[in-house]
């Protein structure tokens, strides 16, 4: 039996991270891609780090995809697309609202071509408010929606949370949205266009505390002192070297446990919730006086919610990324092995062996024009009229 979506078809043309991990995700299900490019390299080619003239960030993202690179101002090109919207389940964008009708590849068009697309576009604002002609990147999202403004230092300096959490949480939801679009289209036999909003996206991710702060109508750290790290049992201590733990010890078995471990028995009697300052100020004493790894060995085995913070290349290397086999290699013509983090998915079986990075844009056009029925003749007069890349 074949990965889960082997019979469902992709056009891609997407050109940012939220799109292209949308693709990415369905890819990894078993979808077929079709990603359609610009003749000329876009923004995500020319990301760092670049190794040997390849950027490692488009390479993290594009795989189980066939490339096409169109110039879709020509009428030519635009014929192209229209074939493989005829035969395609899904087509994913992710320009600014109104670029693809533009092109004469929006949704109206197109759904008269193909009754049965599920047409994704995903914009910063979404496509029909005051704000969607505005642009947006991941940390523009991060400050507008309030998740910059509750991640502070210490001098309450606004922080930049290293993850794009608009890009990945607007995937996920793009990547939900298609698959349950299709289960409905079971029913229907009707496509329809799904429209995904980076900044509800990460809005979505500050749901707990807005619900307190819309019913009180005060913000989350008036509302409740604990939220600024304040909570003794769920916090980061740093130790003696300068390495810090992440100790949730929040059930009364694990606090416990906790105290037994930290040889403070006298601490079980103080109540560690809310915002408890001296309790706090105790627990931070007690992780200065010993390096993490001295910290991890008296925890070892101890049950009650406590880890290092690790590096990256530490999570990389440990029990649950090399058990539950998160890393897997592209294999690329110039850079080799390309490892990189799959799609964490229970339908890995496929997924096993290595993946072939598909490089050459002007090949893989022409074998995606040769399946379209094109004949030689007329992929010759497409590239000569610069519809289609030359050979390199």
């Amino acid at each position: 039996m074949g990965p889960p979506l082997a019979d469902i078809k992709v056009l891609d043309f997407t050109h940012l991270l939220p799109g292209e991990l949308t693709s990415a995700i369905l890819g990894d299900l078993g979808a077929k891609i079709t990603r359609v490019e610009k003749l000329e390299h876009g923004l995500a080619r020319l990301l760092p780090p670049i190794v040997k003239g390849e950027s490692l960030y488009f390479w993290s993202v594009h795989r189980n995809e066939k490339r096409i690179a169109l110039d879709l101002k020509n009428e030519k090109g635009i014929e192209i697309v229209q074939k493989f919207v005829a035969d395609a389940d899904v087509l994913i964008e992710n320009f600014r609202p109104g670029v693809m009708g533009r092109l004469g590849l929006g949704y109206g068009k197109l759904h008269k071509i193909n009754p049965r697309l599920l047409y994704c576009s995903i914009s910063a604002y979404g496509q029909n408010n005051s704000y969607s002609q505005r642009p947006g990147h991941d940390v523009n999202l991060q400050a507008e929606s309030g998740v910059m403004h509750v991640c502070r230092t210490p001098e309450g300096k606004p922080l930049m949370p290293g993850t794009l959490l608009s890009d990945f949480m607007s995937a996920q939801l793009a990547a939900i949205s298609i698959m349950a679009a299709m289960h409905e289209r079971q029913r229907s036999g009707k496509g329809k266009h799904l429209d995904i909003s980076m900044f509800d996206s990460i809005l979505w991710t500050q749901a707990l505390a807005a619900t307190a702060s819309l019913y009180t109508r005060e913000e989350p750290m008036e509302l409740d002192p604990c939220y600024r790290h304040e909570l003794a049992n769920y916090n980061v201590f740093k130790c003696k070297d300068g390495r810090y733990i992440a100790a949730a010890p929040l059930e009364p078995q694990f606090w416990e446990t906790f105290c037994k471990r930290l040889e403070r028995e006298d601490l079980l009697k103080v109540f560690p919730f809310g915002a408890n300052k001296k309790l706090r100020e105790t627990l931070e004493k007690e992780f200065e006086s010993k390096t993490m790894q001295e910290w991890l060995d008296i925890f070892q085995n101890s049950d009650c919610c406590l880890s290092p913070v690790n590096t990256l290349a530490e999570a990389l290397k440990s029990v649950p990324c090399e058990e539950r086999n998160l890393v897997q290699n592209l294999i690329h013509p110039k850079l080799g092995i390309v490892p990189q983090i799959r799609t964490p998915l229970p339908f890995d079986k496929h997924q096993d062996s290595d993946i072939e990075a598909n490089h050459d844009i002007f090949q893989s056009s022409i074998e995606l024009l040769k399946e379209l029925s094109y004949s030689e003749n007329e992929i010759n007069k497409l590239i000569e009229s610069n519809v289609i890349p030359k050979q390199a």
